[in-house]
């Protein structure tokens, strides 16, 4: 597959990364990626940034090394009706919003609780990508989430830095992929990467929807003029 585009990935505004926008966009141009997310965590995670760092990421040129940097955050989801620590401040600062639970800041609950939690997420017109829900901790209806996804233009992503958990590969062989396919849900490819060299690392990723014969049509950011037109479609320009 083509990547054109990493859009969960941390500087070292998140105190537990380690390279500079500068860095990782370098890394994105020698990978050949057009587009690379800055996805720092948002203000409840223990190292988040500032909510200033996000009102500010206007400072960052919107094209570095020829890589278009959309300015994003990752948000922590809160509570069991798709709350998430994101200011109104924020909201208005960033183009991008990923979506996760992150243990400790939501604690693991039942099925229907999870479920609802998605499904509330998927319904602001923020979210752009529901993250690592491979979680064994937080079993959902993976049917009823993938399909309000499709519903609401929302993405389920697959987090490569996940998949040396033999517990996440076997969820989403099992539940989250399939349930993509049943109901026509769109996918991102996402490094949630750490540190420069992990940039657009999809090897292992690849490798998992060749096994299952996974539809690349679904694959939002396996081709440029998909992952175009969904920017386009969330209102997120092109060109900064």
């Amino acid at each position: 597959m083509n990547f054109i585009a990493d859009m969960h990935t941390h500087t070292l505004a998140s105190a537990h990364a380690y390279s500079t926008i500068t860095e990782n966009a370098a890394a994105a141009a020698e990978k050949g990626l057009k587009y690379l997310g800055k996805t720092d965590h948002s203000l409840k995670m223990d190292d988040s940034p500032h909510e200033w760092h996000f009102a500010n990421m206007r400072a960052i040129p919107a094209v570095l090394n020829g890589v278009r940097i959309i300015k994003g955050v990752e948000a922590n989801l809160v509570g069991y009706n798709g709350e998430t620590d994101l200011t109104d401040t924020i909201r208005g600062a960033v183009e991008w919003v990923n979506v996760s639970i992150h243990w400790g800041l939501l604690m693991p609950a039942d099925e229907t609780k999870h479920t609802d939690t998605y499904l509330a997420a998927t319904k602001d017109p923020k979210t752009c990508v529901l993250c690592h829900t491979d979680s064994h901790d937080f079993p959902y209806d993976y049917d009823a989430v993938t399909a309000s996804c499709r519903d609401n233009n929302v993405l389920i992503e697959l987090n490569a830095s996940r998949l040396y958990d033999q517990r996440s590969v076997k969820r989403l062989k099992e539940c989250i992929l399939p349930a993509c396919v049943k109901n026509g849900c769109n996918i991102i490819v996402n490094s949630d990467a750490h540190f420069w060299s992990h940039i657009a690392e999809f090897d292992r990723a690849e490798e998992l929807l060749k096994e299952l014969d996974f539809p690349e049509e679904l694959v939002i950011n396996a081709d440029l003029q998909r992952f175009e037109d969904f920017l386009v479609s969330k209102g997120i320009s092109l060109n900064g």
